[in-house]
């Protein structure tokens, strides 16, 4: 091997190890942040499911007749675990109403949780919609 080309090709290969070890580090570091997003965003995600069960739990169906068709009515907000939680039922006809759940991490980076739940109320229960009641909304 040439003298002169011995110097280039070792610093080449030192040049060519470094990019390689910035970038290994930079992979590891985006793969613990998406980790670590997937799993506050998996916290929320009951707190939402949770609003909208007790809102089926605690159903006022005097209220909910009194409600005027294409209305929102907004229920109160909980806490929870850094995640605040708000909930609305909107009536969308004389007996379905659409109740949607969204859950918020305070962290950065911000996440949102919604989902909705369609129901239908006959002689004042409530109840899914059976074809498909649940759906998360973006």
């Amino acid at each position: 091997m040439n003298r002169g080309v011995a110097i280039p090709v070792v610093l080449f290969t030192l040049a060519l190890a470094s990019a390689l070890a910035i970038g290994g580090a930079y992979v590891t570091r985006q793969l613990a942040a998406s980790t670590r997003a997937a799993q506050r965003g998996a916290e929320s995600e009951p707190m939402s499911e949770r609003a909208l069960v007790e809102t089926l739990t605690y159903w006022d169906s005097a209220a909910r007749a009194h409600q005027p068709i294409g209305t929102v009515v907004e229920l109160p907000a909980s806490r929870a675990n850094n995640v605040s939680t708000n909930a609305w039922i909107t009536r969308i006809s004389a007996s379905a109403y659409w109740l949607v759940a969204e859950s918020t991490a305070d962290l950065r980076p911000v996440l949102r949780r919604r989902i909705g739940l369609l129901i239908r109320v006959w002689e004042g229960v409530p109840a899914p919609v059976p074809e498909r009641a649940w759906s998360e909304l973006p």
